[in-house]
């Protein structure tokens, strides 16, 4: 049976080492799938070109340039949304969002506005990170926590599950971070405007192949928000 009211939202830059699989992996579970690329040198798009002609559910938006994750979910959220989808769910090419996992967060779609898919939950967790990336991860979610003012443990995953009536309700389009910082930024939406998020423990598997986005710049720019966030909330107070 097709899941016609679901859509996978995939940004993509040089993954054309996991492209092919991972179009073939998500379709399986009869849902759409939308590849947003960014002009990826390795020729990530054209093969998702040539996979569109034998796939009714896959489509693609192919930009210019490298114009970085945040806006490439909002381009995506924009087109779910101009096509009349019930919910959108964000998903890595690189295979560290399991597929197992993305059945369970499909299960549960119907239970809030935002389902996370969270590594910080019981029975989630991560596999392949060395201590120091573990710390990382936990300690950013920690303060994160603290300056939102949230039980939610996971706030920078990147496997979640929106409804598209949610989206419709809050300005999504005002977020202008990548990486961490948008889905923090994204969630911080969530939370002032009062809507249902809940967590589904997950395993995160470090990427099969090709190199991690992670860089200084993320890091720097998660922590730039967070300053903001907490001016924000004191000034409330």
């Amino acid at each position: 049976m097709k899941n016609i009211n679901i859509l996978v939202i995939t940004p993509t830059y040089n993954e054309a080492e996991n492209i092919e699989q991972f179009v073939s992996s998500v379709l399986e579970r009869n849902v759409s799938l939308l590849i947003v690329d960014d002009n990826s040198p390795d020729g990530t798009g054209d093969i998702v070109k040539k996979l569109e002609n034998q796939h009714d559910s896959l489509f693609s938006i192919h930009r210019i340039e490298k114009l970085g994750l945040g806006s490439a979910y909002k381009e995506g959220f924009r087109w779910a949304i101009d096509n009349k989808f019930q919910y959108v769910v964000e998903m890595d090419a690189d295979f560290s969002h399991r597929l197992i996992d993305l059945d369970k967060l499909i299960v549960n779609a119907k239970k809030g506005d935002l389902i996370l898919g969270s590594r910080y939950t019981p029975g989630g967790g991560s596999i392949g990170w060395d201590r120091k990336r573990k710390l990382l991860s936990y300690s950013a979610n920690l303060v994160t926590r603290l300056v939102i003012g949230t039980q939610i443990r996971d706030i920078t995953s990147g496997f979640r599950i929106y409804t598209t009536s949610s989206l419709n309700n809050i300005d999504f389009e005002s977020v202008s971070s990548d990486g961490y910082a948008f889905q923090i930024e994204m969630f911080y939406l969530y939370c002032i405007a009062n809507k249902k998020v809940i967590e589904i423990p997950i395993l995160f598997e470090e990427r099969r192949l090709g190199k991690s986005k992670m860089n200084k710049k993320i890091i720097s720019e998660a922590i730039q928000l967070l300053i903001k966030l907490l001016g924000k909330r004191i000034s409330i107070k």
